[in-house]
């Protein structure tokens, strides 16, 4: 399971690069586009922005026009988009609806002023003309814009204790097939599909108000009754942040990652923070290591149980049973990998980083006895789940479609997302994890993680990894997974 007036902060991409370790990110980050970001966050509840875009046609045709997500403005009032689904309505606007907005006031390309375009499904794209950028050129697109935040919460949005801060800027579309892709946002699962980028960041806020993030800051400036962060992070799908004036903060390391537990209601911080080392210690053996100087586990008020960002992880401060509060931080943490390093369309294949995800939250207890989780007993009853949701669906609308590859707003509702994307993706995981051994399965998901790292997966991709890694014809088991012809039965 989730902008003032000020001159652009212009800082150069980093080459020799502050916050990671590793000469894979030194060597990615030199071909990847760069976010600069001058944020503001004002005591209304609104951010005002600069934002530079130094962005390289890597597509391989010549572009006409770039398109920018704009998901804050599927908050606003007139969106066609339901950001939460009816069942979690209330809980989500507990102080009743509320709307948030992303106004862009200027657009220059290469320092020329040009008009502002806003399009796609919900007039949240925004399209910048680039006069037939041919394939490696490059361009510089600068974007002032004001952001209002909802009242809502959510990834994107203000409760009582956190102002989270996460999908709230133009983040370019990915471009495949000839086209880019211009999905709006759903209240189903995680509708992004981004790409990995440099960030340079500057955050100004309120003094009482401690910051999370992506990224590693590198300083800190106060004046007066505000401080001023400077961030930098290379090689990372997004950015996202949090503020709260509750934090309070605990940090230790694991390797050459500092790992930081943000709290304010939590009872068992040590506990959480433990949590959050075990995984990354983990997850660093049997999958590969993991690039990035800093992880920052966030405490916060959020509708779902946690919702994952590079370098970064929201944890619901509704979860109020620490076994569970435990689960959140492993399943969000190794979404590090599946979505963070190893990315994926995350609106066309939920089950791809979900699915996979689950599964390795059972794989973290199994290398952690510690923890008390009896991982057949945990498989037994998602299975049994599982098939008690496919009989009371088919007794309640005639059948039920157990496909998996199937785009956000193509499920009826977000149970039915649930079920298929992490309870039968787990399930799926764990029938390959039994036909290979765990051995075979372990070398797997290392031959997938390395060979994708930084790039973007798809289910073929996934399953010609496997298949080249142990030697062994797997592309009809996932396709009878994936096409709902496999027949899940009942554990006694």
């Amino acid at each position: 399971m989730k902008l003032r007036k000020f001159m652009l902060l212009l800082i150069l991409p980093l080459l020799l690069l502050t916050g990671c370790k590793g000469n894979d990110l030194e060597k990615i980050s030199r071909d990847l586009n760069t976010y600069s970001m001058n944020i503001t966050y004002n005591d209304d509840h609104s951010l005002d922005v600069t934002q530079e875009v130094q962005y390289t046609n890597r597509t391989g045709d010549s572009l006409e026009s770039i398109k920018f997500h704009l998901y804050p403005r599927n908050f606003r009032k007139d969106s066609k988009c339901s950001v939460v689904s009816s069942l979690n309505y209330d809980k989500c606007y507990y102080n009743g609806v509320s709307f948030g907005d992303l106004v862009v006031s200027e657009v220059s390309v290469n320092e020329e002023n040009t008009e502002i375009v806003l399009g796609g499904n919900d007039q949240d794209i925004l399209e910048v003309p680039v006069n037939n950028l041919g394939n490696n050129q490059s361009v510089t697109i600068d974007i002032t814009y004001h952001v209002d935040i909802p009242n809502i919460s959510h990834r994107f949005g203000y409760g009582e204790d956190t102002i989270n801060l996460g999908n709230f800027y133009p983040i370019a579309c990915v471009y495949e097939d000839g086209d880019f892709r211009i999905d709006s946002y759903h209240y189903n699962g995680d509708p992004f599909y981004s790409e990995v980028a440099n960030y340079n960041v500057s955050i100004t806020a309120p003094s009482n108000l401690v910051l999370a993030s992506s990224g590693n800051v590198t300083s800190t400036n106060t004046s007066e009754d505000s401080t001023t962060y400077s961030i930098n992070a290379s090689a990372i799908r997004d950015f996202a942040f949090v503020l709260s004036d509750k934090f309070n903060v605990v940090s230790d390391t694991v390797g050459n990652t500092r790992v930081s537990y943000y709290y304010y209601k939590n009872q068992y911080p040590n506990e959480s923070l433990k949590a959050s080392m075990d995984a990354l210690s983990t997850f660093n053996r049997i999958f590969g290591e993991y690039p990035y100087d800093t992880l920052n586990v966030v405490e916060t008020n959020f509708v779902h149980g946690g919702m994952e960002y590079p370098n970064m992880v929201m944890i619901s401060d509704d979860v109020d049973v620490q076994s569970d509060y435990v689960n959140v931080i492993v399943h969000e943490i190794a979404h590090q990998w599946w979505y963070g390093l190893v990315g994926n369309n995350e609106y066309d294949y939920g089950w791809l980083d979900e699915g996979l995800t689950e599964y390795s939250t059972l794989l973290f207890y199994e290398e952690n006895p510690s923890y008390n989780i009896n991982t057949s007993e945990l498989i037994k009853n998602t299975t049994n789940s599982f098939v008690t949701f496919v009989d009371v669906y088919t007794k309640v609308f005639g059948s039920a479609d157990t496909t998996m590859n199937r785009a956000l707003n193509e499920y009826n509702n977000e149970s039915e997302y649930v079920y298929i994307a992490y309870v039968k993706g787990m399930l799926l995981f764990n029938s390959i994890d039994e036909i290979l051994g765990r051995d075979k399965f372990l070398t797997c998901l290392q031959h997938y993680f390395d060979t994708h790292k930084f790039k973007v997966a798809t289910p073929s991709s996934m399953i010609e990894s496997f298949e080249q890694s142990c030697n062994s014809e797997l592309n009809a088991v996932f396709e009878s997974w994936i096409n709902g012809k496999v027949k899940i039965i009942a554990v006694a």
